[in-house]
């Protein structure tokens, strides 16, 4: 079975926090060596936990992390992308939802893949785990941390996938020949919402350097849970979750947007969990190559933006006057190793604006356009914006509003009302919490799936990404079941797989 064949056996990370690290968990090679024997201790089973995070860590750093940023009204691959071979095409069909976006699509199968790869991580530590002889707090921080990160890759397949296989246990002969049959939606969202309530209850609160930097905290937890309710559609739920982060003394807004995008600010009092890249070969990023921040100082590369992603001229033109996000978000001017000023306006897209929130010419590069900049998986000012929501949709406006204001004036803006000329209505609060989405958290990785949980993926799509515009269809606001899983699950049938693929 698939979900099976990909198990990363018990992972050994030798040195898994550097000496007075306050960046980022580091990650070292792996060596091998039986469950029993790493988890007998406090030391094995930090080890082995880190080993789901570099799950995530290899999730992200790869071509998968365009999943929820292209085939949106957000972002979009240049023209020169399908021109790169049959691989690069399948990617291609994400944004354009071609005919190559089929249950064999190298992205489709990839991020399914990788998602597994870290239950199946997260399931040995949580076994193995319970049985050990630690001390008990340890051991339940321990399970929250494992269990944070198995709802976090489940959250990503219910979305994408709806039901799935559904192992919870790594140890079960029968399960492993016989294969899982594909679980209801409900069910996944009820281990989810089981393992970040257990998460939230037992993990640490978060800190802004220490040991625990880089690790699930308590607040990451309940901001996870609750946009897992307001995907649900759970409002009442979702507005109670995300309340106590509002006045939490533990996480507040930066002062200044930029500097949320400046390497030495990562893991700031803003920041709820990141993914933590490092200069290590091996634990680096590759989203300033897919977004085109690499261009300055790099003595190779000629000064123009990435071929791979870029914004959709309806994202960069969404800003008010004003907004200091837009000049933070796009680099408009590019520039040569030399620092001359070079016009790239005649070159289609290379030419556009392009993102240079992961630009690195300030930080630390390794191998050129390879990057040891995090990248975010939760911050406030997302809670915020989820909180705003969950209460505008219970019709409580002025509420919604406050909170909506809280993250305009952070961004230099006025006032929506006072802008705007009198209070919105319900409908275009909603509209507008929308695109101050998009606007806030544009390139990190929510913008499909925003969308879709509102409801307006098909026609956001259609009317400002256009080499989607011809082939969008209702089908697809699911991804197929890749086609290797039915190969090597007995328990599926051609019927499990989602309706149109």
């Amino acid at each position: 079975m698939q979900t099976h064949r990909y198990i990363l056996l018990f992972i050994v990370l030798a040195g898994v926090f550097a000496s007075g690290c306050s960046k980022q968990l580091d990650i070292k090679p792996e060596v091998f060596v039986s469950p029993e024997e790493l988890y007998k201790d406090e030391a094995g089973i930090t080890a082995g936990i880190t080993g789901i995070y570099r799950q995530l860590l290899v999730l992200k750093r790869s071509d998968y992390a365009i999943v929820g940023m292209v085939g949106t009204d957000e972002a979009k691959m240049t023209i020169f992308v399908p021109t790169w071979g049959p691989y690069w095409q399948g990617f291609a069909a994400v944004n354009s939802y071609s005919l190559l976006l089929t249950a064999q699509n190298d992205v489709v199968q990839g991020f399914w893949i990788n998602c597994y790869k870290g239950i199946n991580n997260a399931n040995t530590a949580i076994r193995y785990t319970q049985q050990s002889a630690v001390n008990e707090d340890f051991k339940m921080r321990a399970l929250g941390e494992a269990k944070f990160m198995r709802a976090l890759f489940y959250f990503y397949l219910v979305q994408l996938y709806d039901g799935v296989p559904m192992p919870t246990d790594v140890e079960n002969p029968d399960a492993v020949r016989d294969g899982y049959p594909r679980s209801t939606a409900e069910d996944v969202y009820k281990l989810v919402i089981s393992d970040l309530q257990y998460a939230a209850e037992h993990l640490n609160n978060k800190g802004n350097n220490g040991p625990d930097v880089g690790r699930a905290n308590k607040e990451a937890a309940i901001a996870l849970l609750g946009k897992v309710y307001l995907t649900r559609k759970q409002y009442d739920l979702a507005r109670s979750t995300l309340e106590p982060l509002l006045t939490s003394s533990k996480t507040s807004l930066m002062p200044v947007y930029a500097d949320l995008f400046v390497e030495k600010n990562e893991n700031n009092i803003e920041s709820l969990f990141e993914i933590q890249f490092s200069n290590e070969p091996d634990n680096t990023s590759n989203m300033a190559n897919n977004t085109g921040a690499w261009q300055i100082n790099q003595p190779n590369l000629t000064g123009a933006g990435g071929h791979v992603i870029i914004p959709t001229d309806y994202f960069f033109n969404s800003f008010e006057d004003g907004d200091l996000r837009k000049d933070a978000t796009f680099r408009t001017v590019f520039y040569n190793a030399a620092g001359q000023l070079v016009d790239y306006s005649w070159w289609e897209d290379v030419g556009k604006p392009h993102v240079k929130k992961f630009d690195i010419t300030t930080g630390v590069s390794v191998s050129g356009s390879l990057s040891s900049r995090n990248m975010y998986y939760l911050r406030l000012a997302d809670a915020i914006l989820m909180y705003a929501e969950a209460v505008n949709e219970q019709n409580d406006v002025p509420t919604a509003l406050t909170n909506l204001n809280k993250i305009r004036q952070r961004a230099g803006l006025g006032k929506w009302e006072d802008v705007h000329g009198g209070v919105p209505s319900q409908d275009q609060l909603r509209t507008e919490i929308m695109m101050e989405r998009m606007r806030e958290l544009g390139f990190e990785g929510w913008r499909w799936f925003d969308l879709k949980r509102t409801g307006t993926l098909l026609n956001a799509v259609r009317m400002n990404n256009p080499d989607a515009t011809p082939n969008i269809q209702p089908k697809h606001l699911l991804y197929p079941i890749p086609a290797k899983e039915f190969e090597n699950n007995p328990k599926l049938t051609p019927k499990d797989q989602n309706e149109g693929y």
